[in-house]
């Protein structure tokens, strides 16, 4: 209404429009009343409210902050521990796969020992069964004598009356067979 009548150039002050009428002073009173209301008795309580979440909000942000941190650092030693364990299981594995080496050398080690063994005590047992028939064959040489010399001769002969000469080809017969081993 204001613009109204000072564009018209009729106001009620005889077309002064710099003086305000009566109609502004009571807005502007009113205006002012209401203004004093609510800062009075409406805005501290919505400031209180606004304070009161901006200390949540603050409080929030530092327990996030914080919660992050923590969580950095837990992230850290997880990631310390972890390569320690690495590191760890590295060592044991090395451990295990240098004790299983010098097992495997120890039981080849055996194994061969083992094996010579074996290998000695069958090549006695061959030098002792080679022995044996020597002998056997030496106490049936005399037998074998006599009978190679009966069918030579085509005559009987006798081992007693002949022994010399029996246990002189023996004796020839063993030194042979001993010279050819």
């Amino acid at each position: 209404m204001l613009f109204a009548s000072a564009a018209t150039g009729n106001s009620g002050n005889g077309g002064n429009f710099l003086i305000p009428n009566g109609t502004f002073v009571v807005e502007l009173v009113i205006f002012l009343v209401v203004l004093g209301i609510i800062a009075k008795w409406i805005l501290p309580p919505l400031q209180k409210v606004a304070e009161t979440r901006r200390v949540r909000i603050s409080t929030a942000l530092q327990n996030a902050e914080a919660t992050r941190a923590e969580s950095q650092s837990l992230l850290a030693e997880r990631d310390r521990v972890l390569i320690e364990a690495r590191a760890e299981a590295r060592v044991i594995i090395d451990h295990a796969n240098q004790g299983a080496d010098l097992a495997l050398e120890h039981g080849r080690q055996r194994g061969q020992e083992e094996y010579e063994r074996l290998v000695g005590a069958s090549r006695d047992e061959i030098a002792d069964e080679g022995r044996r028939a020597r002998e056997e064959l030496v106490g049936r040489l005399d037998t074998l004598v006599v009978a190679a010399a009966e069918r030579v001769l085509g005559s009987r002969v006798d081992p007693d009356r002949h022994r010399a000469l029996i246990d002189e080809a023996i004796a020839t017969a063993t030194a042979t067979s001993a010279g050819g081993d």
